[in-house]
């Protein structure tokens, strides 16, 4: 993703909105003072927000369950919780 550039009164204006975008879209701003960079506003290295797209990739990349896996959990609840009915 490309870094944004932004002046710095820019960046004290919308501070929080900038933060909000560096930790939830993953984006990167160069404050300049005068057309000379001063900082950059980057995530925090190896903090990766959980998006959609994120979360439907690990999803995709789990490995699937064995024929034998739904049987071995009706079997683990039948053995944790009885068979009972209410009675209302």
């Amino acid at each position: 993703m490309a870094m944004h550039r932004i002046s710095a009164a820019r960046a004290a204006r919308s501070f929080s909105e900038i933060l909000n975008r560096v930790k939830y879209r993953g984006e990167s701003f160069l404050v300049e003072r005068n057309q000379e960079p001063v900082c950059r506003i980057v995530p925090v290295a190896g903090e990766k927000s959980l998006t959609t797209d994120r979360l439907e990739e690990f999803w995709k990349a789990l490995p699937r369950p064995d024929p034998e896996f739904v049987e071995d959990l009706r079997n683990c609840r039948l053995t944790i919780a009885p068979k009972t009915k209410l009675e209302i």
